[in-house]
């Protein structure tokens, strides 16, 4: 038995592909499968099954697009999922090549969650697919479904480690989900995207905690936003995301179409680039890790986009990023070099640097919004800036100052909502490169 993985580092997730005597079985799998089916063919294997571990919140699963290829998806009974699948209770078994997967109920992410242990030829478990239970250094968040839930998920996620604790050597191989960079872990979360429980066993709270209410005090400590999208994962998780073979190609635009569009212009490219120069009314979302969840607190779930880019690669990968999370209806884009040629008008936004913006939080001579997320206002808070968390700015960009310094940790968060803000008319500056330690260094 082999495992394959495949990060996808714009969601901080990994799929899986286990490969046994020209067999093979996806684990969670992405909604772009192409990369599965190339190692499939690679390794002579044939994709046979999909596991999904959970009815995911974070992207819309692949399960369907392998299934229209011939291969069977097989998800937690409780998942009740709305298209032909193989529902697994604890306990069932599915085995393909020699090798076989073994479901473990696994509730605490989410209350269907399941486990797979990986069984050699001889019986043996020598790895697990834990998802969102254990996770590199963490565990999956248990707050994802609410207030009323979290109390009791976070308990189910304690007892979930205890359970696979018990069932693997410390030697056994884990196969996490979700890592660092995704919005469904905690923070805390190693690097790694792999590796033994015994690596675990030294460090992992949710393995580390002698009870589960000191575990609750680690995994609720700090509280993350969840993406705006996130809510509508599961509901389409659930009925089965449109199946499209491949992702969808954007069509390259002219200066003309994107004068004249009516959809949402984002543009992608770096934010000082943004800064200096841009098609006016656009918004900036620059091409990162963490568009995505960027894009969900800015754009509503699936609005038609237009992407600015630099060429048509940039605006390749992040049509395919967006397909991930149910983003269709990209009317196409334009290098913003198209627009320049064409003689259009550009306009700018207006920045400063660290220096700068110390001297306008010191003198008091316009409001400072802090973008940064509420968890981080706690931890380094900026006296005299107005708290204005970034994932809340559909809430309070319509009252937002008329004219202020829009700062985050970074600049990026800034650069985004002062394009917001600016495009809805205030007048604005944004901190684009440093954050709330360089405010208060000096």
């Amino acid at each position: 038995m082999k495992v394959l993985q495949f990060i996808t580092d714009s969601l901080g997730d990994a799929s899986y592909l286990v490969v046994a005597n020209g067999k093979a079985a996806a684990v969670d799998p992405q909604r772009d499968v192409r990369p599965l089916l190339a190692a499939a063919k690679e390794h002579n294997a044939t994709i046979e099954f999909v596991f999904e571990t959970h009815v995911h919140n974070d992207y819309l699963s692949g399960g369907r697009e392998l299934a229209a290829l011939g291969a069977q998806v097989v998800a937690p009974a409780k998942g009740e999922l709305e298209f032909p699948h193989l529902p697994l209770e604890d306990g069932g078994e599915v085995a393909f090549g020699g090798a076989t997967l073994r479901a473990v109920a696994a509730p605490g992410h989410t209350y269907e969650h399941t486990a797979y242990l990986g069984l050699d030829e001889r019986g043996q478990s020598r790895a697990a697919f834990t998802g969102g239970a254990l996770l590199m250094g963490s565990a999956g968040r248990s707050d994802l479904l609410g207030p009323a839930h979290t109390a009791e998920l976070t308990r189910l996620q304690w007892e979930t480690a205890q359970r696979i604790r018990g069932l693997l050597s410390p030697a056994a191989s884990l196969f996490p989900t979700h890592g660092a960079g995704s919005f469904c872990s905690t923070t805390g979360s190693a690097m790694e995207r792999s590796g033994s429980l015994a690596t675990e066993l030294s460090r992992n709270p949710a393995l580390t905690s002698l009870t589960a209410e000191e575990f609750a005090a680690i995994q609720l400590a700090t509280s993350a936003p969840i993406p705006g999208y996130y809510q509508y994962m599961a509901p389409l998780n659930r009925k089965g995301p449109r199946v499209y073979g491949e992702p969808p190609r954007p069509a390259r635009l002219t200066p003309d179409e994107v004068a004249s569009t009516t959809a949402n212009v984002i543009d992608i490219r770096p934010r000082l680039e943004f800064a200096n120069a841009h098609i006016p009314g656009s918004i900036d979302i620059e091409e990162s890790n963490s568009l995505l969840a960027y894009t969900g607190w800015i754009i509503p779930f699936n609005a038609p986009i237009v992407l600015i880019a630099h060429d048509e690669a940039q605006a390749r990968r992040v049509t395919v990023d967006l397909f991930r999370i149910g983003y269709e209806d990209i009317r196409g884009y334009l290098p913003f070099r198209d627009w320049q040629t064409a003689g259009r008008r550009v306009d700018s936004l207006e920045h400063v640097d660290a220096e700068r913006a110390r001297q306008i939080l010191r003198s008091n001579e316009m409001p400072v919004l802090d973008t940064r997320f509420a968890s981080e206002h706690l931890e380094f808070p900026i006296p005299g800036a107005l708290k204005l968390p970034f994932d809340e700015l559909t809430s309070w960009a319509g009252t937002a100052p008329a004219r202020s310094l829009v700062v985050c940790a970074s600049g990026q968060r800034a650069t985004m909502a002062a394009s917001v803000l600016k495009k809805a008319g205030r007048d604005v500056i944004a901190l684009a490169e440093g954050g709330a330690e360089d405010l208060l260094a000096g």
